[in-house]
């Protein structure tokens, strides 16, 4: 048994821990809304279907992850060019850098690979996995998803129709357009998370 001096003192130690970010108490499940959407619903020009926004949601929500996974790149890529440079006012250079977006990161580090004498570097430089979990976070970011319901045509395994319905990502600069699936998007995810891993043991075998 503790002593009534020893519980006192531990009392006294004790941290209380308030988490303040964490504050909401609501149950009621929150819904991401494309413009289609809440363009819609303002004009009350037609009832939403549902269905649809609660697909869109949950692709929205999972493409959201894998864009915001592949920001973590930024920040080592960010440390990456710090120990390239090697500049006597790292701190100033690093606020510089902070400004920059990815693509602008990973094109300063070839930049100094190229120019630096860093041959072998260079050369196991995890280009492939960087170039496209860079892409795919564009592609992912300045793109809509929309819903596409094709042609109804005769079933194979019985009498009746069938109906494909899928979701496209359409690129809002090029207007191109691809399929976009669940599991294609945590295929996203993990690549994303492989690149960063591939960089972290780059940096580790060449530059430490």
């Amino acid at each position: 048994m503790l002593e009534e001096d020893s519980i006192r003192a531990l009392e006294e130690m004790s941290v209380e821990v308030v988490e303040v970010s964490f504050d909401d108490g609501s149950n009621e499940p929150l819904n991401v809304f494309s413009d289609y959407d809440l363009l819609l619903s303002f004009q009350d020009a037609a009832d939403l279907d549902w269905e649809e926004v609660a697909e869109r949601s949950a692709l929205d929500e999972r493409r959201g992850l894998v864009i915001t996974q592949s920001t973590v790149l930024e920040d080592l890529l960010g440390d990456v060019i710090l120990q390239l440079e090697r500049l006597s006012d790292p701190e100033r250079r690093q606020r510089e850098i902070g400004q920059w977006m990815i693509g602008k990161r990973l094109s300063r580090v070839e930049t100094l690979l190229s120019s630096g004498g860093y041959l072998e570097a260079s050369s196991n430089f995890p280009r492939e996995a960087l170039y496209g979990a860079v892409r795919r976070r564009n592609e992912l970011a300045h793109g809509s998803i929309i819903r596409v319901i094709g042609d109804a045509y005769p079933r194979t395994d019985g009498p009746g129709k069938t109906r494909r319905v899928e979701w496209q990502l359409v690129d809002r600069r090029t207007r191109e357009s691809r399929l976009i699936t669940m599991a294609g998007l945590r295929e996203d995810l993990y690549a994303a998370i492989a690149a960063y891993t591939d960089l972290l043991l780059w940096t580790r075998n060449h530059l430490v």
